[in-house]
């Protein structure tokens, strides 16, 4: 029995036009799937937009940062029935409440429930809005100490050291345990070190503009803990006064203008 010769011609004239359908439609695939991600992109980018908030020239921009938050309880006293989460929350809310009383202050919070938030996130919370002044709120724990400190970045900016002379003044005029004064850097590194961002708090070391950590008394000291329910908002009056105060004399706050 003869073979059959193999036509290649033929299978050629099938498979050819085949072979461009299967290509055309691998592009078009291709295509779609780029141009999904780029609408995906734009979607990204348009959320960030649309949660960023609306600024007026001019403004002066003061970012309040409560420190701790969610899982993240912070220092603890008196057993577990007071949390240095809900100390720091309470103070931010009081401070936005005195703060929002001055016209032409635009009050950014990194939190304002019980949520815990990333530092990064604070941080680019102040640094995508471009903030004048950046105030996060803490309360201290130690076996012994008492009082209230203000730490700001290792390299001691001279605004940033302003802030924390001029909170710690209006503090001491409503009345606080002890002056623990201006620290430097963060605990356990010695006060004056070496002039390193990275041998600071997060959130002075990373944000774009003066900041300060302001420890308002310790959870374990039983007078700072009276202290902090009595005087709740002189502190927080304080504490507002005091950004004003720094902004009016740096020329960040422009009150007069707006009158």
């Amino acid at each position: 029995m003869a073979k059959r010769r193999v036509r290649w011609d033929r299978i050629a004239l099938v498979a050819i036009p085949l072979f461009v359908i299967i290509l055309l439609i691998a592009t078009q695939c291709t295509g779609k799937s780029n141009q999904n991600q780029e609408s995906s992109a734009e979607l990204s980018v348009q959320s960030i937009a649309d949660t960023a908030p609306t600024l007026n020239q001019g403004e002066f921009v003061v970012v309040i940062d409560a420190g701790h938050g969610g899982y993240d309880g912070g220092s603890t006293a008196q057993g577990v029935t007071r949390l240095e989460k809900d100390d720091n929350l309470r103070l931010a809310l009081k401070m936005k409440e005195k703060l929002s009383t001055y016209q032409g202050v635009t009050i950014l919070m990194t939190r304002e429930t019980d949520e815990f938030i990333g530092l990064q996130e604070r941080c680019d919370i102040a640094n995508h809005a471009g903030a004048d002044l950046f105030v996060s709120l803490h309360r201290n724990c130690a076996d012994v100490g008492y009082g209230v400190e203000v730490w700001v970045d290792n390299a001691e900016d001279r605004i940033d050291n302003l802030l924390a002379e001029y909170i710690l003044e209006l503090l001491e005029d409503v009345g606080i345990s002890r002056n623990r004064g201006k620290k430097y850097g963060f605990r356990g590194v010695s006060d004056g070190g070496a002039d390193n961002h990275t041998d600071s708090y997060y959130v002075n070391a990373n944000t774009d503009m003066p900041s300060c950590l302001v420890e308002l008394g310790f959870l374990t000291a039983e007078q700072d803990n009276i202290n902090f329910d009595t005087h709740l908002e002189e502190y927080a009056e304080a504490l507002a006064r005091a950004v004003i105060e720094l902004g009016t004399d740096e020329g960040m706050y422009h009150p007069a203008s707006l009158q």
